[in-house]
């Protein structure tokens, strides 16, 4: 007798808890849709709401909240933080004032949450040389600043972004910190990678 009413107590308790677990999710992707910070990177939130992801490569981390936002929520979609993330960034080389983060805190804020992380010290240019024999193409790519073709970033861009996509890579990019991240057209660089 006893037995049945806690099943039944647990059954009522769990049935709650779905419930509750149904508002907070629809909660979570109202703010993430409409309030969420910075609003530059709404965009890309927008875009993982809706999409799964297994591997990030992040071209300029700078102090970190960006990819922290990025892996809570997959963590609050998928119950589990298990990703492969490749990041780029200048670390301790930044100057304060762009707020780049330390190597060595950039990997205990990784291995915190769970993610297998290869992080590549530099400046873009020299990092994507470096990065492509070491990483798998990436489901998506982020690019923090210098998505401009007559770049040195850009130039590095064209050169190794094609051996680091496959056919579903979405690649977020922007020119400067105050513009909005934006789904960039990487056809041409599958185009390269399909030549080679």
């Amino acid at each position: 007798m006893k037995a049945g009413i806690y099943l039944a107590f647990r059954l009522i308790v769990l049935s709650l808890e779905d419930s509750i677990m149904a508002k907070l999710s629809w909660i979570q992707r109202t703010y993430w849709k409409n309030l969420s910070k910075p609003v530059q990177s709404r965009p890309l939130f927008h875009f993982l709401l809706d999409h799964s992801i297994g591997s990030i490569l992040e071209i300029g981390i700078g102090n970190g909240n960006r990819i922290e936002q990025i892996l809570s929520m997959f963590t609050l979609r998928n119950g589990s933080s298990q990703l492969r993330y490749a990041g780029v960034d200048l670390f301790e080389s930044g100057t304060t004032v762009d707020g780049h983060m330390r190597l060595k805190d950039a990997h205990r804020m990784l291995a915190e949450k769970n993610v297998r992380a290869h992080l590549v010290p530099g400046d873009a240019t020299s990092a994507l040389k470096r990065i492509v024999h070491s990483t798998l193409p990436s489901d998506l790519i982020i690019v923090d600043e210098g998505w401009v073709d007559d770049s040195p970033i850009g130039h590095a861009l064209v050169e190794w972004l094609p051996k680091l996509v496959h056919d579903d890579t979405v690649v977020f990019a922007r020119r400067n910190p105050q513009e909005a991240f934006q789904i960039v057209s990487i056809t041409p660089i599958q185009a390269g990678r399909k030549a080679a």
